[in-house]
């Protein structure tokens, strides 16, 4: 039979945590659903972890590719009605897809795309929700996201690609995920995805969010500021520009100042690998974004004393250790 909910787990190298992700899926209450694993090229002993549950689902092993390819074919293999992807080191409560069934079926027709409440595990600095991080009001067990354009382009994500729970034709729609992208592809998706539909959610923290400091992890390319990050978040960002439902001017001008910021890090980033040639390309489309040359050296500038003062602080707190010690 055709199951409601197709659960894509992509995995690359985490057959040490995989496991845990697949039982979550299993403990769902919620049954009508079908589990498809797609292996990006894991060169660890995945195949060998699945082979127990080789009768409860499918899987998939391709090239290494990313993480985008790997979601795609799983939707692509999807025979459900509804699409949710679970990260393999992350985990839900057996409620989860029990809990946005009922927000949807309480909510109406219109909501082709249902989040929960999500939790963060493996680093005690992120101790608040994912809702209370992002500052959206809960009143009730379910609710309606107002405005979601502003939350995904909010500076604390709201909306998880790990909770969610989209019809599958929507996506197919879109395009899925954008394989142009090594990073912030589930942000990409989820903003067309928030200029198409209606979003609910559940107000419970139904998804553990695995942000162990000492796992790699592709968000790393953020904190790294690599050629990667740049280039797929300026595809990023041009494409939602060229976007014909990107009508609203204050949320335009919003990405435009985004991308300016990002050419400015960008030029920063060059000049410190003394990439004179690259860091001058970058500042002339920051200039071509509407910012004078003025106000990049100034943004320079700023920055250039920012960090000297940051790394004297750091040297004063230093000595005064070493002298109390």
């Amino acid at each position: 039979m055709t199951p409601i909910v197709s659960v894509v787990i992509p995995t690359f190298n985490r057959a040490t945590l995989l496991v845990k992700a697949i039982e979550s899926v299993f403990a769902q209450t919620y049954r009508d659903y079908e589990v498809i694993v797609v292996d990006d090229g894991s060169v660890d002993n995945t195949r060998e972890i699945l082979k127990p549950y080789c009768q409860r689902l499918r899987y998939f092993h391709q090239q290494n590719r990313g993480a985008s390819a790997a979601q795609n074919k799983g939707i692509e293999l999807a025979k459900g009605e509804w699409i949710s992807v679970l990260a393999s080191d992350d985990e839900w409560l057996p409620t989860k897809l029990e809990r946005q069934f009922e927000a949807l079926g309480t909510l109406g027709e219109d909501f082709h795309a249902c989040f929960t409440d999500c939790q963060f595990t493996g680093n005690r600095d992120l101790h608040q929700t994912t809702f209370e991080l992002g500052g959206l009001k809960k009143f009730g067990s379910f609710g309606v996201l107002d405005n979601p354009v502003h939350y995904v382009l909010a500076r604390h994500a709201v909306i998880y690609v790990q909770s969610l729970l989209v019809r599958k034709s929507l996506i197919n729609e879109l395009g899925g995920f954008d394989e142009a992208m090594v990073v912030a592809e589930d942000t990409d998706l989820l903003l067309r995805l928030a200029l198409k539909t209606k979003f609910c959610f559940v107000s419970e923290p139904l998804v553990k969010i695995d942000r162990t400091t000492s796992r790699p992890r592709l968000i790393a390319l953020f904190s790294l500021k690599s050629e990667k990050m740049f280039s797929s978040k300026e595809h990023m960002f041009r494409k939602w520009l060229s976007l014909p439902e990107m009508a609203n001017p204050e949320v335009r001008a919003q990405i435009c100042e985004s991308l300016r910021s990002l050419y400015s890090d960008w030029t920063i980033r060059n000049l410190y690998q003394f990439r004179f040639f690259e860091a001058f390309a970058k500042m002339r489309k920051g200039r071509r974004m509407g910012d004078s040359y003025l106000r990049i050296l100034s943004k320079l500038a700023f920055r250039a004393v920012r960090k000297v003062c940051t790394s004297l602080t750091r040297k004063r707190s230093l000595v005064e250790k070493k002298t109390l010690s």
